[in-house]
């Protein structure tokens, strides 16, 4: 029976670019493909002409801006923002995901390993020559480029090399505003996938973000702001592409796992009203459109469009509380209703999204995220409901030492006629010491749950369970 699978791990040390496929579509993206390859070329450059220093990409948040290069008695160019070196050696107690083998072929279920992982980034100031008094409408203009290479003791084949890109500006002039976040990712990783019997969905995805594929995200924005009130057009796009080997999983590839070409695109209008100072009352409206490849042995697919209505609040309330909430329903309608790969082609579905940052302290952060949406499956022919929320505690116990513990849910809910029901429970603890201003060191682990909502005789064989811990020592300069 073919599994459907669905988009983000659950749980990295290394976390994904947030998000894999393959298809017969020609990418949507192509243009700008080739100009962002243009930029890692730049970035690679760039980055051996300055020591090859490269930050952590858009598999986590930028680099923060590094110590000044004194500390190390080299002295960085003003347009230098932020670059570091990292050396990982870690553990990971199930590297596929899965607790099941197929008959034939070489086992995978509960297969652990050593992994090593190097990283180099670097971010580079666009606006270095000008100070920051005296630029015009455009404030901020970065550039992030990042090189993460794993390698597996156990598992040569799951060997990875993420590149990533980040393109990151600001602009403001009077009432009017404007914002563009564009990461990029290339991974450079196998073309041809595992062999799987009964899995998770929520387990086995961190092997298809370790294979042979591109990823991109857009979130832009363009704002006016009047006495009281705001008016926001904003768009947003998330767009996969893996580029693994299809076969048809029947007979000698019976068991293979394929993925298609994912998209989900979507603009709009906010109106924002302010309730007190820098607290508002929102309501929006998307247009999207979300389209699924086909494997070239099964016609079926779940592209859509939708309208999406959206009410909620978003600002800071108090001074150590910032909070953002939309919800609202999703007016979806599916096409080409011969090859559908759900039932029923009219949906109305749940859309939320919320995020909450509580400083109590200066040293002290509590943050909490929650989003339920409709995407497809990264298998094809599927639609699902995914549910993400996240729970996470900072304590900065001095200069040198923070620490950091979460908690993770994740629910991949399929559509009729599907029957599956995957969830995945994660706990990330990190501590973090810094030894100098310009190396730290920090200790991860993280225990993941993985189970299905259904009864074992339906679903067999998708619970599972994985343990990473690592070592990091990282260079900033």
């Amino acid at each position: 029976m073919e599994n459907p699978q669905e988009p983000n791990p659950p749980t990295q040390i290394h976390p994904p670019f947030d998000g894999a496929l393959k298809s017969n579509r020609a990418p949507a993206c192509l243009d700008a493909i080739s100009v962002w390859a243009a930029m890692v070329i730049l970035g690679c450059t760039v980055g051996t002409s300055s020591l090859a220093q490269v930050a952590p990409l858009a598999s986590g948040p930028q680099p923060s801006p590094a110590p000044s290069g004194d500390a190390w008695g080299i002295p960085t160019p003003s347009w230098l923002q932020a670059s570091s070196l990292t050396v990982t050696e870690g553990y990971d107690s199930n590297i596929y995901g899965v607790s099941d083998n197929l008959a034939g072929h070489p086992p995978i279920a509960n297969i652990s390993s050593w992994f090593t992982e190097l990283n180099a980034g670097l971010t580079l100031d666009l606006l270095a020559g000008s100070a920051p008094e005296s630029r015009g409408f455009l404030k901020t203009f970065t550039l992030a480029y990042s090189a993460d290479y794993t390698a597996y003791e156990a598992a040569a084949r799951e060997d990875n090399m993420r590149n990533s890109v980040i393109l990151d500006a600001t602009a403001q002039e009077g009432p009017w505003s404007f914002s563009i976040d564009n990461p990029f990712l290339y991974v450079d990783g196998s073309k041809e996938d595992e062999f799987f019997n009964y899995y998770n969905n929520l387990g086995y995805a961190v092997v298809r973000e370790r294979r042979n594929q591109i990823q991109e995200r857009n979130v832009s924005f363009v704002r006016y702001d009047g006495s009281d009130w705001f008016v926001r057009a904003v768009d947003s796009l998330t767009y996969y592409n893996l580029l693994i080997d299809e076969h048809n999983p029947v007979g000698a590839y019976k068991g293979y796992a394929n993925w298609v070409n994912r998209d989900d695109m979507n603009t709009g209008l906010d109106f924002g009203l302010d309730i007190v100072p820098n607290f508002a009352l929102v309501a929006g409206w998307r247009l999207g459109q979300q389209t699924q490849a086909h494997t070239y042995y099964n016609l079926a697919a779940s592209d859509s469009t939708y309208n999406r209505a959206l009410f909620g609040f978003e600002g800071t309330p108090f001074k150590w509380l910032t909070a953002s909430f939309l919800a609202g329903p999703d007016f979806r309608r599916y096409s080409d209703a011969d090859h559908l790969g759900l039932t029923g082609d009219h949906h109305t579905w749940l859309f939320l999204k919320g995020q909450l940052t509580a400083k109590f302290t200066p040293a002290d952060t509590l943050t909490a995220s929650e989003r339920v949406w409709h995407f497809v499956s990264s298998a094809g022919v599927y639609s699902i409901q995914e549910t993400a929320e996240g729970l996470n505690y900072q304590h900065i116990f001095s200069p040198q030492l923070s620490a950091s513990a979460g908690l993770k849910y994740l629910q991949h809910r399929y559509d009729a006629p599907t029957v599956r029901n995957d969830v995945a429970t994660t706990v990330p603890v990190d501590v973090t010491y810094a030894i100098t201003r310009g190396i730290s060191i920090s200790a991860d682990y993280s225990a993941t749950t993985g189970r299905s909502r259904y009864p074992v005789a339906v679903t067999p064989d998708q619970n599972f369970e994985d343990n990473l811990i690592s070592l990091s020592l990282k260079a900033s300069f």
